[in-house]
């Protein structure tokens, strides 16, 4: 009767126990969250926690390495570093901060409500992302041109570099007995 089916012989070679696992080996390891939830640089978002919270926004630049996004006009923050300050142009500059990706979630293209998303590949092989609200395909993400704040940013780090920092130390002169320094 066992005999039709091959896989469900049975083996005559004693069982092994799986070894002891080693503890040192359990290493944490850093989750990819921008594509296990398929999100994109161009996708529309809604912010579901904070200041701008229901708010929805484009997604500008995606940091990997920390699982956040920037997205476009949201979560502004004013800062002191134009690098070419002067009239017409604000030493205070605007700036978008990092969202967590946890906090944003994609809006489906047809009944603009929040959605998850699932991947489904084409006869073709090609992979598309679909919304599990109403079904219907995700569109491609909008092409982000250049950002002026970025632009800003870049020139303000370069000449940061540039200058020399003062070193913390000892002082080059002795300035405890000369009254003429204070």
């Amino acid at each position: 009767r066992y005999r039709q089916v091959p896989f469900l012989d049975i083996s005559k070679e004693p069982s092994t126990r799986p070894p002891i696992p080693d503890p040192r080996k359990n290493r944490l390891e850093k989750i990819d969250l921008a594509k296990e939830m398929s999100v994109k640089v161009g996708d529309k978002v809604r912010v579901l926690f904070g200041a701008d919270k229901g708010k929805h926004g484009i997604i500008g630049r995606i940091l990997h390495g920390k699982n956040q996004v920037i997205v476009l006009g949201m979560n502004m923050k004013r800062s002191f570093w134009h690098p070419e300050p002067g009239p017409g142009k604000p030493s205070i500059m605007s700036v978008e901060c990092p969202i967590h990706i946890t906090n944003v979630i994609l809006v489906d293209p047809v009944t603009k409500q929040p959605t998850r998303v699932k991947r489904r590949y084409m006869m073709n092989g090609e992979c598309v992302r679909i919304s599990k609200v109403s079904g219907s395909a995700m569109p491609d993400p909008v092409p982000i041109g250049v950002n002026e704040r970025e632009v800003l940013w870049a020139k303000h780090e370069s000449q940061a570099l540039i200058q020399e920092k003062s070193r913390r130390g000892p002082l080059k002169e002795n300035v405890f007995g000369n009254r003429e320094h204070f």
